[in-house]
């Protein structure tokens, strides 16, 4: 037979075959969500020309490597966000950016440290990229810079285990736009042992390699190779590294169902595939053994809300409605949700044993740390419960937060189920009992990889993993007794290694949840040692970035020694190939970026010294290139400092920017001219004279942009229903885009607002929450869901608080982050938070020459924290004063008006305007009103805070004021978006805080924030 048939045979079974197999029941199947995507900031698509796949199958083991390439549409250059979904447990080893001609590769690096240096190349306008693992199996990544009409070229790669003997292997494509070129490689190995014909009758080629090679082409579905177009393998193994699959004798033990409640996840994550998962339930609800058992339904985000109490003959299709017609919308708050059901199931009586838990397992809102959520699953044995179960819809999942929520807390143990499995499959797994406790072990390993087997049931398999000296026979037991294997066949040594290092990083965080966890101390001391797996052996985990850079002497500048140059795994002509690294010639290090604040006094001990002594948490030996454990990582500890005499910690920094701007802005340190608000109408060629110096014609065509609309497309047609009081039609404009686009950051804040204008708060909370459920780890966009959520007043102040609290945690070196919080704080009631948060602000290092002025801002901030405090507790004077001494800021003791601009881009410049009734206006260049009041500094690099405050009874006679935010320089960070706040204190201790959030698209518009009438209030009240 030709070729060309035996390749058209495998393509037919790799695009046809298997996935009648695995989606039989059309009705569980989510719609397909985009696998891999680069979008600008503003949430722009760029095009996928061209996606190269290379693949190898070595079950229980496959590695894939994708070769894209993105165009930028628009004719300025942006900063991309890239994303992709991997299967579940993926280890992802391989970023590299294509600079010129030459592939730059990225390294693994601690977080905290990754993302400075990131944006201290963005700002100078380098080529970096920054890669991280999103929420469960999402990574994403910053992409800078994506030139004009211009290409970006990307080459990611991970490996992933093949479980089960009969998982496919999967290369997810459904969901791609067109795709100007697809070719797809897929190296299948060693012939199966039963024959070369596959199940429709073609031949396997001597090549043994399925190819698909389109072009403009939209994918209406994944490629999929069934294992059993590959040899079976008990396992593989090289040297003292092994992996076996294994599947645990145990009985099968009916456990029925004698009541049933049900947690169905609505956060906004769940939008693509939530329709599948209410039918699915009603399903199995309709399937349950007698229609005389308790059964209850409750959907949960960030709020709580009862869909059906009673038995299952009693749930048909009005209450399935019910619960579809939720929208999803809103942060995921799991935690919330299990205490929730606590306390519910408390008044019932014990009648619902059993829990089901529909999620993905990525919490987004509330505790969101895994041993929080065992700990409120455990607490509902208390109540009853017996069992908890999970059902998991679509791709996006975090299997190990999933795995916690089911083993080891309650009196038996649950399974995990896929959604999309067949419903008898899934109707079986939960009427069955789960066996645990089976010990592993590898009779002469030093390390052995899961040491017990739980949540199993009969015919569930399971990857074990051990460190066995080379030679020796692999014999293996579980729960004592021999399993019965053949030889592991002989593998690639880097595959394993990688395998098995994912493993070892899989057993570490696993410790983290323990017992172990409860101590600080070794809860760090666990952190570092993933870290240190992470960076040596280039497999990332949820505590590494990867970090790519121009050039070896940017790595060392920064002292990334990158002396963990693992070799690089790739895919040749024949199969898996390596890219040998040579270490590189070694650079001075001269400065050392800005570090998070140091730890609390009970962190401070060696974790080392903790690990070592601690038997049983570190191996004695990392047995793999003959490094020790021990040796120091990537990871920068407290005591690392900023080098002294370096502007910013960093070579070549500049005081007060960066030298040049950023792209579109000036230098540092040089105030733009300022164009009046009105000009003449000069003649075509005619100077302009502004303060006795003539400028050029920066005239009409910078006049015509600064009365350009702000907002544009649909967006602006919802703000012009608004404006006109037609709120109606702009919540129905905003709902069906919503629901056209839900992960959409405009078509949520649109949404927002018509809820807003029609006195929906609660709904409204919903959708700025959104913005937290599908960015969890995007400081920017948590930071503007809270600065939203604030406008809300009660609905919507604690989810502020706490979307805040974890963007501090995130980027600590953000200033604007820390004043958010603290503000928040003291408008939740919550003074000595408030207080406390903005000293921890005030404490931190930031990055030179970003932040102009934000020192002051936060000093007087502290000020006005300090006199609300002793307005409530006047007893504390003498210990605040102490406290504000230390933090070199003094009490606030006379009347004040401030406005604080902040905004969620980064590299770009927005400005404040301030107008008084008298004609006076400042601004950047301009920045004191005749009137009174100061504009402390001109930020031009981002986020802000830019503030402007005027003391005594000045305001009074100069109010109403007018305020406008002016998106300067656009540069390649999208739309501009955050908040003005308007602070007055009467100069007593009575705060009041207004946020006024606002949006800008257009590079160079005006945006009205609106007027504040009364200049100065006599007394508002701090309780």
């Amino acid at each position: 037979m030709s070729r060309a048939v035996t390749l058209l045979g495998l393509l037919f079974l790799a695009l046809v075959g298997p996935v009648a197999e695995t989606t039989s029941v059309d009705a569980a199947a989510p719609e397909p969500s985009a696998p891999i995507r680069l979008t600008a900031s503003d949430g722009t698509g760029l095009t996928l020309v061209a996606l190269e796949a290379n693949g190898v199958l070595e079950p229980p083991l496959a590695f894939t490597e994708l070769h894209l390439t993105f165009e930028n549409p628009r004719d300025q250059v942006i900063e991309g966000r890239f994303q992709i979904s991997l299967p579940p447990g993926a280890a992802l080893s391989r970023f590299a950016m294509k600079i010129g001609d030459a592939w730059q590769e990225g390294e693994v690096v601690e977080t905290q440290r990754a993302r400075v240096v990131y944006e201290e190349f963005l700002h100078r306008r380098q080529d970096p990229a920054l890669l991280e693992q999103e929420a469960g199996n999402e990574f994403s990544a910053r992409v800078f810079p994506i030139p004009a009409r211009g290409r970006k070229e990307l080459i990611v790669s991970y490996s992933h285990a093949l479980t089960r003997a009969d998982e496919p292997y999967v290369l997810p494509l459904l969901g791609l736009s067109d795709v100007g070129r697809l070719d797809v490689r897929v190296l299948l190995g060693e012939r199966p042992a039963s024959g070369t014909a596959s199940n429709l009758g073609g031949e396997v080629s001597d090549r043994r390699m399925v190819e698909l090679h389109k072009r403009d082409w939209t994918p209406d579905r994944d490629l999929v190779i069934g294992q059993d177009q590959v040899a079976s393998r008990t396992g593989l193994r090289h040297g003292n590294l092994a992996v076996v699959r294994v599947s645990a004798p145990v009985p099968s033990v009916p456990q029925e169902i004698s009541g049933l409640y049900v947690l169905v996840d609505s956060s906004a994550s769940r939008a693509l595939g939530y329709s599948a998962q209410v039918r699915r339930l009603g399903e199995l609800i309709a399937g349950l053994r007698s229609r005389s058992i308790p059964v209850g339904i409750a959907a949960f985000d960030q709020e709580v809300v009862p869909i059906y109490e009673g038995t299952a003959g009693g749930y048909g299709p009005a209450e399935e409605r019910r619960l579809g017609d939720r929208r999803p919308l809103g942060a995921s708050d799991l935690n919330q949700a299990l205490s929730w059901l606590g306390e519910r199931l408390s008044k019932s009586g014990g009648e619902h044993p059993r829990v089901l838990l529909i999620t993905d397992g990525v919490a987004t809102a509330g505790e969101t740390e895994t041993r929080a959520l065992k700990a409120a699953v455990r607490a509902l044995g208390a109540h009853g419960v017996e069992r908890l179960d999970v059902l998991a819809f679509g791709g996006l999942r975090d299997e190990a937060v999933l795995r916690e929520l089911t083993t080891g807390n309650l009196p038996h143990d649950g399974q995990r189920l896929d959604g999309a499995a067949p419903l008898s499959e899934i109707a079986r797994r939960l009427t069955l009992a789960c066996r645990s406790g089976i010990p592993v072990a590898v009779e002469g390993a030093a390390w052995v990889w899961p040491e017990t087997l739980d949540g199993v049931q009969p015919g569930d398999e399971t990857l074990v993993y051990a460190d066995l000296p080379a030679g020796r026979p692999l014999r293996l037991t579980l729960g004592g007794k021999p399993a019965a294997l053949g030889e592991p066949a002989s593998s690639e040594r880097h595959l394993l290694e990688r395998a098995w290092a994912q493993a070892r990083i899989e057993r570490l965080l696993h410790l983290r949840e323990s017992d172990l966890g409860n101590d600080p101390d070794m809860r760090r001391a666990l952190m570092l040692q993933v870290v240190e797996v992470s960076v040596r052996h280039r497999v990332l985990s949820p505590f590494t970035s990867m970090l790519v850079l121009e050039t070896e002497h940017d790595y060392a500048r920064f002292g990334l020694d990158r002396r963990a140059l693992a070799d690089i795994l790739t895919v040749g002509a024949g199969g898996l190939d390596v890219l040998a690294r040579t270490r590189p010639v070694p650079m001075p290090q001269t400065g050392v970026v800005a570090q998070a604040p140091k730890p609390a006094e009970s962190e401070a001990r060696d974790p080392w010294a903790i690990l070592r002594s601690t038997p049983g948490v570190l191996e004695d030996r990392i047995n793999v290139g003959g490094n020790e454990s021990g040796q120091q990582s990537n990871f920068v500890g407290p005591d690392d400092a900023v080098e002294e005499g370096v502007e910013g910690g960093v070579e070549g920094g500049v005081a007060g920017g960066v030298a040049g701007g950023v792209v579109g802005g000036l230098p540092s340190g040089v105030a733009p001219v300022e164009v009046p608000e009105t000009l003449p109408e000069p003649s075509a060629d005619a100077p302009l004279r502004v303060g006795g110096n003539e400028i050029g014609l920066r005239d009409r065509a910078e006049e015509k942009e600064r009365r350009a609309a702000p907002w544009t497309g649909r967006f602006a047609e919802v703000k012009d229903l608004l404006d006109a009081g037609r709120i109606v039609a702009a919540r129905s404009l905003a709902e069906s885009w919503s629901a056209e686009a839900p992960g959409d950051v405009l078509a949520l804040i649109a949404l927002g607002e018509a809820w807003e204008a029609a006195g929906e708060t609660a709904a409204a909370a919903r959708a700025y929450g959104s913005l937290i459920d599908l960015f969890p780890r995007r400081v920017d966009l948590r930071r503007l869901a809270g600065e939203r959520l604030e406008r809300l007043g009660e609905a919507g102040i604690g989810l502020a608080v706490d979307t805040y609290q974890k963007a501090v945690l995130e980027r600590p070196d953000h200033p604007s982050g820390h004043r958010l919080l603290a503000w928040a704080l003291l408008r939740a009631g919550r003074f000595e938070e408030a207080f406390a948060a903005l000293e921890v602000g005030l404490g931190q290092s930031y990055p030179g020459g970003r932040f102009a002025g934000a020192d002051r801002v936060l000093r007087e901030d502290l000020g006005l924290l300090a006199a609300a405090l002793l307005s409530a507790e006047p007893s504390r004077r003498e210990e605040v004063l102490g406290r504000l001494e230390a933090r070199g800021a003094r009490l606030a003791s006379e009347p004040s008006l401030r406005f604080v601009l902040t905004w969620e881009t980064d590299a770009n410049d927005v400005d404040l305007h301030i107008h008084d009734r008298k004609g006076g206006h400042a601004y950047y260049s301009q920045k004191s009103l005749p009137s009174g009041g100061e504009l402390y500094a001109d930020v031009t690099t981002g986020y802000g805070p830019e503030c402007f405050t005027v003391y005594g009874t000045a305001a009074r006679s100069a109010a109403p004021y007018r305020l406008r935010v002016h998106y300067y320089s656009r540069g390649p960070m999208g739309y501009g978006m955050g908040t003005v706040q308007v602070v007055t204190h009467d100069g007593e201790g009575g705060l009041a805080v207004e946020p006024r959030p606002f949006v800008v698209m257009t590079d160079g518009a005006m945006v009205d924030i609106g007027s504040v009438k009364e200049g100065m209030p006599t007394r508002v009240s701090s309780r």
